[in-house]
């Protein structure tokens, strides 16, 4: 026996309301019609559903079993399709993020907070890992989304969407005599005792690049592996550092300040996606988000 949707439409339109009349209204049909459609539904059903009294209709104990099963079925289509919406809208689902510190730490705190605020519905996850166990995750289809500082799109199984590259700045004492200056040059930074970022990190092997270049030697004071631990033993005086503009823009101390360095050092950072993969429009709405505050951190 196939039933016919519209019947049934009908049905539950008339069990709600308790009426044909106000059941034609909300289906933008006429009252005839929805007789019609009632009386076609009894005879396929060979059940007697609704008996007259006056200008009432009662539905027998058949109607009853029938409708809380119909009524079931077109909840439920009411609920798929509110999740269609919200997935349309990108107000629910799942959002998986992994980034290397530098950015997870700073500029992807900023996006996360006002993504979250936006979507409360969207379950959001932020990962903070080195740039290969990144690439590892997105290749593995672990993460939805992968932030990576590179330039190039030589690794397998991901998509890598460069992102402009950024100048690195020198951070220093407020009362140091340098931080007079507007800009410093490489060359004034002789002498200096100098807080590195670990053996591995590619702006240390840019910057160490630029001092051979200039001849200038530092006095090395503490290695770290990240760039705030390094903005923070700035503010304890035991040196001066050379980090991403993100983190420098995020320390609030009053006793540091950060000045353009020249000739630059480049930050090269990237967006990695999962390959051969559709991409959610929650994903691409968290693209925007994050490249929004980028280049207004870029931007002088």
């Amino acid at each position: 026996m196939s039933l016919n949707p519209r019947q049934l439409e009908a049905f539950r339109s008339v069990m709600v309301s308790g009426s044909m009349t106000v059941a034609a209204e909300r289906l933008k049909i006429s009252q005839p019609a929805v007789s019609a459609l009632i009386r076609d539904l009894e005879k396929r059903l060979e059940i007697r559903l609704f008996r007259r009294e006056g200008n009432r209709l009662i539905p027998g104990a058949e109607a009853q079993r029938l409708f809380r099963e119909v009524d079931r079925f077109y909840q439920g289509m009411e609920q798929i399709e509110r999740v269609a919406l919200d997935l349309k809208s990108a107000r629910v689902g799942t959002l998986r993020v992994a980034s290397m510190h530098t950015l997870g730490l700073s500029l992807l705190s900023e996006g996360v907070k006002q993504f979250a605020h936006a979507r409360p519905e969207v379950d959001i996850s932020l990962d903070i890992r080195n740039s290969l166990g990144v690439l590892e995750l997105a290749a593995a289809h672990q993460i939805d989304i992968g932030f990576v500082q590179m330039a190039g799109d030589e690794y397998p199984g991901v998509e890598v969407f460069p992102l402009p590259s950024v100048a690195a700045v020198c951070m220093l004492p407020r009362g140091h005599a340098l931080a007079r200056k507007k800009s410093l040059k490489i060359s004034d930074l002789q002498d200096e005792p100098l807080i590195s970022l670990s053996g591995n990190s590619t702006v240390r092997m840019r910057l160490e690049a630029e001092l051979d270049a200039a001849g200038v030697t530092c006095k090395r004071s503490v290695v770290t592996s990240l760039s705030h631990v390094a903005c923070s033993l700035v503010a304890g005086g035991l040196g001066l550092t050379v980090v991403d503009p993100f983190t420098a823009r995020r320390v609030r101390d009053p006793g540091v300040v950060w000045r353009p360095l020249s000739p630059a050092v480049q930050f090269h950072f990237s967006i990695v996606l999962p390959a051969h993969q559709p991409r959610p429009k929650v994903v691409e709405d968290f693209i925007k988000v994050v490249k929004a505050l980028f280049l207004a951190s870029v931007t002088p």
